[in-house]
């Protein structure tokens, strides 16, 4: 059972490319009225960008001075939601929970289609998620206590933001079987 205090610090929401993480983040944003951060479109609204990286079809971000702007956010504001793909960039000292949003990589496999990424791109985000990846990065920046795992492609919003609210453990995604069930396809996409 978690004891943490949701009403000051920074509580960060991440999870592979089209797991659902915007929905969450931004459900939980409301639901505690603290503010909402995009670090993609903090970064590409101030200029934060390294570089293109264009075999991946993505953006490397300047992590220092995007995690230097949350900071000064957080002067103002008591309580920040962040959404991110990857941690690096957000101040650990101020992090009071990990959301990790996660999603079948069947079902992610759909909506990364959806969206029309590249082969590369699909097959490299699809087993981030398949091998937990984003549960990996999440224990980069915070104890286990201090993460929960939600449904983003199956789960019910209200109940998956009820759960994170609750203090209860979350539960643990196993996406081996149906990962092994679109090997083949995610094999052709090279």
């Amino acid at each position: 059972m978690r004891d943490i205090n949701l009403s000051t610090g920074t509580i960060v929401v991440l999870g592979a490319p089209g797991s659902g993480k915007t929905v969450v983040a931004r459900a939980l944003s409301e639901r505690l009225g603290c503010g909402y951060l995009s670090v993609g479109a903090l970064a590409l609204n101030k200029g934060y960008i390294v570089e293109r990286d264009l075999k991946r079809d993505s953006y490397i971000i300047d992590e220092d001075r995007v995690r230097e702007e949350i900071r000064k956010i957080l002067e103002e504001i008591p309580c920040l939601v962040v959404e991110t793909i990857s941690p690096y960039a957000i101040p650990r000292e101020r992090v009071s929970l990990v959301v990790v949003v996660r999603c079948r990589p069947s079902l992610l496999l759909g909506r990364l289609r959806e969206r029309g990424y590249g082969p590369r791109k699909m097959r490299e985000n699809i087993e981030y998620e398949a091998i937990d990846g984003p549960l990996f990065d999440a224990m980069r920046i915070a104890s286990e206590e201090r993460i929960v795992e939600v449904d983003g492609c199956e789960g019910s919003l209200e109940d998956e933001i009820n759960l994170v609210l609750s203090g209860r453990s979350s539960r643990r995604f196993n996406w081996t079987q149906d990962f092994l069930s679109i090997l083949e396809e995610i094999s052709r996409m090279d």
